[in-house]
């Protein structure tokens, strides 16, 4: 009886045991707005045996999801992630955890927009990225030749280095048949080419902001543009060649013989729209270059944080190291993604030679690797979506000629310091006296 009861005994203490160590050592739980990182959980648990559960949210309502949860002090999920505009406002709540003990590692590894914009106000690493996401123009290659007579990336780069060198370009291809942009939102990539937005708590709208101002409306109503707004069906359509002029938001299903056709020359993209146009070009596959163009800028990405309330942190950032400081996931990730750019520094050397099929055999990791050199993250603000919002709706107004050019910045300027009271307007600001 003793015997038994003894038995009872240790199984119980091993019961106990064993939910202590599931209790320290439970599944990693990861909120996120695409899919990719449900990959990596899969090679993640291959190598380590952790499970990983990865939950994946629309982008419309991940971050009020992420401030309503985290906002309780929620213990669900022990990673989430966020773009580089989300993250100011998630450090500054208090929901990501201190990764400074990855610091240095991160400065020294990954490229270095991607640590600055990984860490708060206060210089406090709390983000990291396995991305990089490097901006360029992607252009038809065949296109090219047929008008400008070269597909070099540096002769057509050329002709995308200014604003008034785009017009010039548009015009050549208008006169050609072509477009050079599905519409005018393509140029906004480009609005941060030599001054932050704010400075000082003053709004900044320089001469390069009124160049780009002034080409966005030329473009538009010279209709150099094909007036498919991105993200449409007839901006995806573009890809893989004609559709009607004016095509809007069409579906291009009525498109016929008889119609007006037009095709669009070049996409101003983070490296990540390369992906795009590759699996939507279908028979153009191949006719793509990359090249840079007004400035290098960078959009989107994708950054892990630690639940700053999660009880599993060590298992949590061991996965984020497993994700962002391996070289062998990067090169992995490469591989998989087929073309995304990973933040990894000697990842991308390695492959800086790799010739990309969908853009004609170029380099394209070599050249997204030289533009990443040159992207200044300190023209990067937190008013900069706002800004950017309001400046593209003062020029479309201009362009559908609601409002004089004045009459539109001067809206801008009210709908910045109305979100803004913080923020002024500088006494030469281009809006008369």
């Amino acid at each position: 009886m003793k015997k038994i009861i003894a038995m009872l005994l240790a199984a119980v203490m091993m019961t106990a045991m064993l939910a202590a160590v599931a209790c320290a050592d439970g599944k990693i739980v990861v909120w996120t707005l695409a899919n990719d990182l449900k990959q990596f959980a899969e090679r993640y648990t291959e190598q380590t045996g952790k499970e990983v559960e990865v939950v994946v949210f629309d982008s419309a309502d991940y971050a009020t999801k992420i401030i309503q949860t985290l906002g309780t002090r929620s213990k669900d999920l022990d990673i989430f992630v966020g773009e580089p505009q989300m993250l100011p406002n998630f450090f500054e709540a208090g929901f990501a955890a201190d990764l400074s003990e990855l610091d240095a590692q991160v400065q020294e590894q990954l490229v270095g927009y991607t640590y600055e914009a990984g860490k708060d106000e206060d210089g406090v690493l709390r983000a990291i990225s396995y991305q990089a996401t490097p901006g360029s123009v992607i252009y038809r290659r065949d296109l090219a030749l047929e008008v400008f007579g070269t597909d070099d990336p540096d002769a057509i780069g050329e002709k995308f280095s200014s604003f008034s060198a785009i017009v010039e370009t548009a015009a050549q291809l208008h006169e050609a048949g072509y477009s050079i942009f599905g519409d005018t939102g393509a140029l906004r990539w480009f609005s941060i080419s030599s001054s932050p937005w704010v400075k000082d708590g003053e709004i900044i709208v320089d001469q390069d902001r009124l160049d780009y101002f002034d080409a966005a409306v030329e473009l538009y109503q010279n209709e150099y543009v094909a007036f498919a707004p991105e993200w449409s069906a007839a901006w995806y359509a573009s890809m893989a060649g004609a559709l009607p002029v004016n095509a809007g938001w069409n579906d291009l299903a009525s498109m016929d013989a008889g119609t007006p056709q037009t095709q669009v020359f070049a996409y101003v993209m983070p490296s990540w729209g390369a992906l795009i146009i590759r699996d939507n070009a279908q028979e153009n596959k191949g006719k793509f270059g990359v090249c840079s163009g007004v400035c290098s800028f960078f959009g989107g990405g994708t950054f892990l944080a630690v639940n700053e309330f999660s009880k599993n942190k060590e298992d949590a950032i061991d996965f984020i190291k497993f994700c962002t400081l391996n070289d062998e996931t990067a090169q992995w990730w490469l591989n998989v993604s087929n073309g995304d750019v990973v933040s990894s520094k000697a990842v991308l050397e390695a492959n800086k030679d790799y010739q990309n099929p969908s853009f004609g055999n170029q380099n394209t990791y070599g050249f997204y690797a030289k533009e990443l050199e040159k992207v200044d993250y300190s023209l990067i603000t937190g008013y900069d979506d706002t800004c950017k919002e309001a400046f593209g709706a003062a020029i479309v107004s201009v362009q559908e000629g609601k409002q004089t050019k004045e009459e539109a910045l001067k809206e801008f300027y009210t709908v910045v310091t109305a979100q803004y009271p913080e923020l002024s307007v500088p006494s030469d600001a281009p809006i008369g006296k």
